[in-house]
């Protein structure tokens, strides 16, 4: 049997288990690393199917909250303007907040706008 441990400043029915404090825990750093929960599951070896169960039923014991009531950052993404010159061969390197890095060898100026509208569309 589980043992009960209390939420921080919880109340009696609001204690979770040896089991639920694990999950809560990792699903706590997973949000501070902004990684999804599928890479993070495989990076720290843990199961990715029960690390979705654990959210979705740490939700339902409101340990957490539901993606909606969380509030989002301010994207910080800023004006780029694009000067037009006769470059040969050119480089475009974009680094992201998760720390992947993208770069491409020979973009022209049309290219490299639409990639800038895409990349301020998609979510943080």
């Amino acid at each position: 049997m589980e043992k009960e441990l209390p939420l921080s400043g919880s109340t009696p029915e609001q204690e979770l288990t040896e089991a639920q404090r694990f999950w809560l825990t990792h699903y706590q750093a997973c949000q501070m690393a902004s990684q999804s929960l599928a890479e993070y599951a495989r990076e720290h070896g843990l199961a990715v199917k029960s690390f979705y169960y654990w959210k979705r039923r740490l939700r339902q014991l409101k340990a957490i909250e539901p993606e909606s009531q969380r509030q989002s950052p301010q994207p910080t993404f800023h004006a780029v303007r694009i000067r037009r010159t006769q470059v040969v061969e050119a480089a475009c390197r974009l680094h992201f907040p998760n720390g992947m890095t993208c770069e491409l060898m020979d973009i022209d100026e049309p290219g490299l706008e639409r990639l800038l509208v895409t990349v301020s569309r998609l979510p943080l």
